[in-house]
């Protein structure tokens, strides 16, 4: 799709994550849904090339949540589109209660088709926002050549149509509910590469910290300090052997919980390691 009416401010600047100031050109500019209109966000690499990796954020956040690693990427070379999804921040809009994943889903779907026609595809997604992106490999699978998936939400289908607040707490709640996704079998038939990043203390077996198989660990102490692991050990394993081993990465952050981009913030040296890993992994 053509993008019309750009702007170079976003106009949800005061309730964004982050305000941080982007290596090169930016520009912002509005879809329109039925009932509600969401932003997007381009990061232009030094060629003025028109994006071909989308960033997918995830659950309570916006899409500066990423930007150590969307604005390091555009540092690196890279055209970056980022959008705001619905009921997870106020920049997203609606209230979590307004909307679902499904929601989410097609709003993913939609600002995909801005990306670049004529090259293959890169998506990055964070947390929940795994979901949406893996959802692309339903029509876009021969386009995409890679897919990086931060501490990856998978979810039962039924969540899809459940809105966000406690009706969605209470679907996902059920044990081992996300071994009736739709999402792990899209995966198998990816022919590209994947690379899948996660802090050392999540997707922590919850059996090992006293909580009931089928979950997360949720919040755990280890050696006097608290970590949030929400996302199951199983959901990272059943992600990561979708894909064979010849076609598949994996890093993970040391003495990291689920946030690894709030890490990376704190760790700015590491973080830069980190980027030139995935750099070298879209190379």
């Amino acid at each position: 799709m053509r993008i019309n009416n750009v702007y170079p401010r976003s106009r949800h600047h005061k309730d964004l994550w982050f305000r941080d100031e982007p290596h090169g050109r930016v520009t912002y500019f509005e879809h329109s849904f039925e009932a509600y209109s969401l932003e997007g966000r381009i990061l232009y690499n030094e060629h003025n090339e028109t994006p071909w990796v989308l960033s997918v954020h995830g659950a309570r956040a916006d899409f500066t949540k990423s930007d150590a690693v969307s604005i390091g990427l555009q540092k690196r070379g890279f055209s970056l589109l980022g959008m705001n999804m619905s009921g997870h921040s106020k920049a997203g809009v609606l209230s979590p209660e307004q909307t679902t994943l499904g929601g989410n889903v097609d709003e993913v779907s939609t600002f995909y088709d801005y990306l670049a026609k004529d090259r293959k595809k890169v998506i990055i997604a964070y947390s929940l926002g795994g979901t949406p992106a893996l959802k692309l490999l339903e029509k876009h699978s021969d386009a995409i050549d890679k897919m990086i998936l931060f501490y990856p939400g998978i979810y039962i289908t039924d969540a899809y149509v459940s809105h966000f607040g406690a009706e969605f707490r209470s679907t996902i709640a059920e044990p081992f509910s996300y071994r009736k996704n739709d999402t792990i079998n899209l995966l198998r038939s990816f022919k590209g590469k994947l690379l899948v990043i996660k802090g050392e203390y999540d997707g922590l077996d919850p059996e090992l910290y006293a909580k009931p198989p089928g979950g997360s660990a949720g919040e755990v102490a280890i050696d006097g300090i608290k970590y949030y692991s929400p996302i199951p050990k199983e959901v990272i394993d059943i992600v990561y052997n979708a894909v064979p081993v010849s076609r598949r990465e994996f890093i993970e952050i040391p003495s990291c919980g689920h946030s690894v981009v709030l890490w990376m913030r704190e760790n700015p040296i590491e973080s830069e390691k980190l980027l030139d890993k995935i750099n070298a992994f879209l190379k």
